[in-house]
């Protein structure tokens, strides 16, 4: 089974798992070039992680900003590496919620590299040809930004149990003051919520 890992690091030969921030170390991959290249980059440091996308009904990837000019702050003129793998299906984890994922609690080796000299016109390359739908912030309705940004909460009181002082954290300050005023206000906010973010 051909499978695809993104990542900002050159050279991989064998992907050896790593520590998200549920603790417990995997390897990632999905069964979409696209998709796997979204994790190429990412606007926060690990542990910590913000990949707003999903798949239409065909299981088209959709990335959708959740600010303003979200998708070229993440990934205009950043290299990265999209790793694809043979690996045997049964040795794979799959996510209920997500069947495009899998993940390996084993090192997996490498069988091709390719590199991607700029995601995002890599990116917009894909959506030229249909490939992906990108949501542009101006675009949303109130209900679908009030949605992402209540996600945006939820994963940031997730994050901030113990301390603000992360990288999640100083992401959403910076980029979504809004949700981060929210999140001050109401640290006991209710994850139940969906109204807008005032």
């Amino acid at each position: 089974m051909l499978l695809y890992h993104g990542s900002s690091t050159d050279g991989l030969h064998t992907l050896e798992p790593f520590v998200a921030n549920h603790g417990k170390p995997y390897v990632y991959f999905s069964i979409s070039e696209i998709a796997a290249c979204f994790y190429a980059a990412n606007v926060v440091e690990r542990p910590h992680y913000w990949f707003p996308y999903g798949y239409d009904a065909a299981g088209k990837p959709i990335y959708t900003e959740t600010y303003p000019n979200a998708f070229r702050d993440v990934y205009e003129g950043k290299r990265g590496f999209l790793y694809t793998c043979d690996i045997q299906e049964d040795t794979l984890l799959r996510f209920p919620s997500n069947p495009q994922l899998c993940i390996s609690a084993a090192p997996v080796s490498v069988s091709r590299a390719e590199t991607i000299g700029n995601l995002c016109d890599w990116f917009l390359q894909r959506e030229s040809e249909d490939k992906l739908i990108i949501q542009r912030y101006e675009t949303l309705t109130p209900a679908a930004l009030a949605a992402w940004h209540g996600k945006v909460l939820e994963d940031l009181r997730a994050a901030c149990v113990q301390t603000k002082d992360n990288s999640f954290a100083e992401f959403v300050r910076d980029r979504m003051p809004a949700v981060w005023e929210r999140y001050v206000r109401q640290p006991e906010y209710d994850c139940s919520y969906s109204g807008p973010i005032a």
